[in-house]
């Protein structure tokens, strides 16, 4: 409280009357509990002054945040079950994607063999149809040599044999020879003479032999059999 000694202005006021006026100089905002600054107050604006702040009202607010702090504090721990069920909704997504992943491993994998697989029947399908267009040339070779033409020796010897291991090396093989059991699977009977001596067909003539590639026949032997009518 300030007294003032100006002249009065309330004309019920008598003269000479000391005027008193009063001033809130708390320096704690009693809604928020927070610090004033120096001219805060109504009074001090219109007067334009400044004033020291109560080291008093300054431990106030002090003790006024403290308590505002924990309050907050106390309202996280409330928090914590909800921060633990965002921790167990993360750990089954985590775990949901590493099942997944598992399963288009294992799908990628299934798949490269199906492809590798698929590409090796077309690279032997390809290999056999080459192998496939020279047999002829290899019955003329055989046909040379069943004839004297091709002599051991000389060059068209060395460049035949060249040629079948070059081949063998890619599965070809022959067969068909006179004495073998007849296999309908491997040979083609072009004849047949009865004969009561032995128990099963058997090879007596070959006419073209036979050629397969890893098992697959490429082209049956053509012989002549005899055996049981």
């Amino acid at each position: 409280m300030t007294e003032d000694r100006s002249t009065p202005e309330d004309p019920q006021r008598p003269e000479g009357e000391p005027r008193f006026s009063f001033t809130d100089k708390r320096k704690v905002n009693p809604e928020d509990g927070t610090v004033r600054p120096t001219g805060d107050t109504p009074a001090a604006e219109g007067q334009g002054s400044s004033e020291p702040v109560d080291p008093i009202d300054v431990e106030a607010a002090k003790l006024y945040e403290q308590a505002a702090e924990g309050g907050q504090d106390g309202d996280s721990g409330a928090s914590a079950p909800a921060d633990a069920g965002r921790v167990a909704e993360l750990e089954g997504r985590v775990t949901e994607l590493s099942e997944q992943l598992k399963r288009e491993q294992a799908e990628y994998v299934n798949s490269r063999r199906r492809i590798e697989a698929s590409a090796e029947v077309s690279r032997e399908s390809a290999v056999g149809r080459v192998l496939g267009a020279l047999i002829p040339v290899l019955d003329d070779v055989e046909l040379g040599r069943q004839h004297g033409d091709i002599a051991e020796g000389t060059p068209f010897h060395s460049i035949a044999q060249k040629l079948e291991e070059i081949l063998g090396s890619h599965g070809l093989t022959r067969f068909g020879a006179v004495g073998e059991e007849f296999d309908p699977n491997l040979h083609e009977a072009l004849m047949h003479e009865d004969a009561d001596d032995v128990e099963t067909a058997v090879i007596s003539l070959v006419i073209q032999p036979g050629y397969s590639m890893n098992d697959r026949v490429l082209r049956p032997a053509r012989v002549g059999t005899r055996g049981p009518a």
